[in-house]
């Protein structure tokens, strides 16, 4: 019975391994694809919604409906209070929580009268959690001591 089970499980193997080296050596990824367009192509959506304008032809779609919140019993969404990045330029080259250089495309804050900057999107909530901690590292230009 044991000759019999490991006869079965060493053909099985043998059988996968070559069945595999078969495969691996005819494998040809990108051999059906020579004749597909180099744009794409253009080809019909699988799907269609009557909601989703048109890609190709905007003007006979028709638009999507506008919902007025009050009419529905929903609030207004509230105005956003992040602060959008200032116009002054922040006398900090570094971050001094997170160590990175600071980020232009980021809100800036204002410390004692001086624009400060910020490495990374993380950064300006923890300032604004406790800024007489980070605030004078920031006008120093040097990163926080752990």
């Amino acid at each position: 019975m044991t000759r019999n089970l490991l006869l079965f499980a060493g053909t099985f193997i043998a059988g996968a391994l070559i069945a595999l080296v078969a495969r691996a050596a005819f494998f040809q990824p990108h051999g059906d694809h020579a004749a597909a367009p180099l744009g794409g192509g253009d080809y019909a959506p699988m799907v269609t919604n009557a909601l989703t304008p048109a890609a190709a032809n905007p003007a006979s779609s028709p638009a999507a409906p506008v919902i007025d919140p009050s009419q529905h019993g929903m609030a207004a969404p509230a105005a956003k209070t992040a602060a959008k990045p200032s116009g002054a330029q922040p006398v900090n080259t570094i971050c001094a929580i997170c160590g990175m250089d600071v980020d232009p495309k980021l809100p800036t804050a204002v410390y004692q009268g001086q624009t400060i900057g910020f490495g990374c999107k993380m950064c300006p909530p923890k300032f604004k959690a406790d800024p007489d901690r980070y605030g004078p590292s920031y006008l120093r230009n040097e990163q926080i001591k752990r």
